[in-house]
Parts: structure tokens; C-alpha cells; sequence
């Protein structure tokens, strides 16, 4: 009688097999699960070190969101760009519109037009601020004449401190040595030419600085030398069109020029270094204009303002002195 097969231990076998197996896939996961929990660890920390990095540190704003920036970008229609672009203009030559805009004060003057006479010419000079004295006892009211001074000089001229002084820290000094406004009115040959030609007649001399009585400039002007100079135009009214107004040509000259003796340097001269000359030591900024009187008339007015300083008050308040000279305009009297 044949015995029946036993399947037992083959089963067995297979069984132990699978057990095995599995033991041996239980033990592969071992460090599958490790690797995944060191994963899942990881990444937790990195979320926690996330969230510090964005408490310690401000939320960072989408570049096309400019509201969110501390320092703005440029404008997209047009913006400033970069620093070099915000400081200096294409030619290299300082921008004037990037001073912050100071704190000024005007001062108006009222301006006579002298009646034209055929032997001479006719002056009204105005300095610091004072009303302007006339040469002709003839005249009728017509001009208005104004420039701004900053709040931060003395315009008192009753206080203890010089006028033009600038109390502001790190300053305590006088800023300008004197502001003078005058006219002139010539009996022929004046108009804007006068001015258009002044850089090659020379400027104190087409702008009557040598006929103002009492030697009321430095005699040195007469040979100044023109550092800089440039046009600007201003609004005025229009003598044609009633309601209308006109474009002024103010002409601007920076003038400079040294003393008209300059020591040696043994003689305790520091500024004498051997070369023959002097440095400069005192500027004029000057602003003129030239007005026609009437539109019936070919007579005009010269009108000119004139800033003066040394060379101490320049470099100590170079752009306070060129905004003044600026600020001078002209205009007709309704």
C-alpha cells in the first residue's frame, strides 16, 4: 500500500520561505521608515527655520510692488534710474532740481522806470532789500522786482547778528556780503543784444558796472573773469495781449576774479605759491534781463541782480548763493 505523499514539510519549507521573506522585507523597511522619518524630520526643521528667517527678517514685497519698498525704484514712465542719473545731468554738469527744496522767504521791491533822457543814463539801485534809490526824480512805478532769501540767514538788519549770517549747524557764518538790484535805463542801444554780447564785450561793462556812482562795485569786477554762464526763461506779462503772457531771457554770469595785490608768501600770504597770481577771492552771481518799456516804444530797461560773496561764504554756501541769484525775477506792474 503506497503511503500518500506528504506535502507537509514542502509547505513547510514554502511557508518558511514566505516567512522569510517577509522577515527579510520587515527588516528592508526598517531603514526605509528611518529614511523617511529622518526625511519628514528634516523637512520640519527647514519649515521652522523658514518661519524664524520671516520673523526675524521683513516680508520681502513682489518686485512689480512698489508700495511695499522703503526706497522706490524708478518710475516706469520715465524714472530717475540710477544715483549717477539722480545727481548729475547727461553732460556731466551737477543737476540744480535735486536740492531738497529749502525754506525761503521773497522779497519784493517796487521798481521806477526813469524817463529817457539824451545825455545819460538813468540808474535805480536797490541793496539789501531797501527800497531802491532813483538818479531821475521823473518816474512812474511800473516794475516789481523779487528774489527769495532762506529763512535760515538773519534778514534783520537791527540784529545782533550780521545780516545774511547763517546760524544753521555746522554753518555759523555769513553767507553773502551783499545783495544789489538795479536798473538801467540808457537812451539808445539797449535791448538784448546788450546781453547776447556781454561775454565777449565783458559783463561788468555791458551791465553798467562801471557807471554806477561811487564806485558802488569792487573796481576789480572790470576784469573778472567769467567762470560759467547760461540763458533761463521765466514767465512775464505780454505787453501786445491783454491777459497774456510772454517768455523772459534772463542771462546768467558767474563771475570771479583775485585780489588786485597778492603778497608773497613770506610775507605770510599762504595762497601765493610761486605761480604769479592769487586765487580768486570773491564771486559775483549775476542775473540780468533787459525789459522793453512800452510796446509802442524801442526804449528798454536793464534790470540786474547781483549776488556778492568771498571765497570763505562760497564754499561754505555755494548753493544757497546760485538759488538766490535764480530766484530773481522781473515783472510788470498791472
Amino acid at each position: 500500500v503506497k503511503r500518500p505523499v506528504s506535502h507537509e514539510p514542502l509547505q513547510l519549507a514554502l511557508r518558511n520561505h514566505d516567512d522569510d521573506g517577509a522577515s527579510i522585507a520587515a527588516k528592508s523597511d526598517v531603514p526605509q521608515r528611518r529614511r523617511e522619518f529622518l526625511m519628514q524630520s528634516l523637512g520640519a526643521a527647514s519649515l521652522i527655520s523658514a518661519s524664524s528667517a520671516l520673523i526675524a527678517f521683513p516680508s520681502i514685497t513682489h518686485a512689480d510692488d512698489d508700495d511695499g519698498l522703503l526706497y522706490k525704484r524708478g518710475g516706469k514712465d520715465g524714472g530717475e534710474g540710477d544715483l549717477m542719473s539722480q545727481l548729475y545731468n547727461p553732460d556731466g554738469s551737477l543737476r540744480d532740481d535735486i536740492v531738497v527744496e529749502a525754506q525761503e522767504k521773497a522779497v519784493n521791491l517796487p521798481f521806477s522806470i526813469p524817463s529817457i533822457s539824451d545825455d545819460g543814463i538813468n540808474i535805480n539801485i536797490a541793496t539789501d532789500g531797501v527800497q531802491p534809490t532813483s538818479s531821475a526824480t521823473d518816474a512812474a512805478t511800473k516794475l516789481k522786482v523779487s528774489y527769495n532769501l532762506p529763512l535760515k540767514w538773519n534778514q534783520d538788519a537791527t540784529s545782533q547778528l550780521p545780516i545774511y549770517y547763517d546760524s544753521s549747524e555746522g554753518k555759523n557764518g555769513i553767507s553773502c556780503n551783499r545783495i544789489t538790484v538795479y536798473s538801467v535805463s540808457a537812451p539808445k542801444n539797449l535791448d538784448m543784444t546788450t546781453l547776447e554780447k556781454a561775454s565777449r564785450v565783458g559783463v561788468a561793462k555791458s551791465l553798467f558796472m562801471d557807471q554806477i556812482p561811487n564806485k558802488y562795485f569792487d573796481q576789480g569786477v572790470s576784469k573778472a573773469d567769467l567762470i560759467g554762464g547760461r540763458t533761463v526763461r521765466k514767465p512775464i506779462k505780454s505787453l501786445e495781449e491783454e491777459g497774456e503772457f510772454d517768455e523772459q531771457v534772463y542771462y546768467e554770469f558767474d563771475l570771479a576774479f583775485a585780489p588786485l595785490e597778492c603778497p608773497d608768501f613770506k610775507d605770510g600770504n599762504k595762497e601765493n605759491l610761486g605761480l604769479g597770481f592769487c586765487p580768486y577771492d570773491k564771486i559775483f552771481l549775476v542775473s540780468a534781463t533787459v525789459l522793453k518799456n512800452n510796446k509802442n516804444d524801442k526804449s528798454a530797461t536793464l534790470m540786474c541782480s547781483v549776488v556778492e560773496c568771498d571765497k570763505l561764504e562760497w564754499k561754505m554756501a555755494s548753493s544757497d548763493l546760485k538759488r538766490v541769484r535764480s530766484s530773481f525775477t522781473v515783472e510788470r506792474d498791472a
